[in-house]
């Protein structure tokens, strides 16, 4: 069985990011939370530019293993 959160699908490794991302969204400075939500804008346009998502919005690997 992956090593995953049941019915999450998140490897236990990427808990401590998915804990900072909650943590900057719900920060009580106004500018943080905004500040955040454009640089996962910035960072989905990245990313489906680079190919490692496809337009149907499915996950890619970056490398083939």
């Amino acid at each position: 069985m992956a090593h995953t959160v049941p019915v999450i699908g998140i490897d236990p490794a990427e808990l401590a990011w998915i804990r900072m991302l909650v943590l900057l969204l719900r920060h009580p400075d106004p500018v943080v939370p905004e500040l955040t939500r454009q640089a996962l804008l910035y960072l989905e346009a990245a990313a489906s530019r680079s190919g490692i998502f496809s337009s149907e919005r499915e996950a890619v690997p970056a490398i083939q293993r």
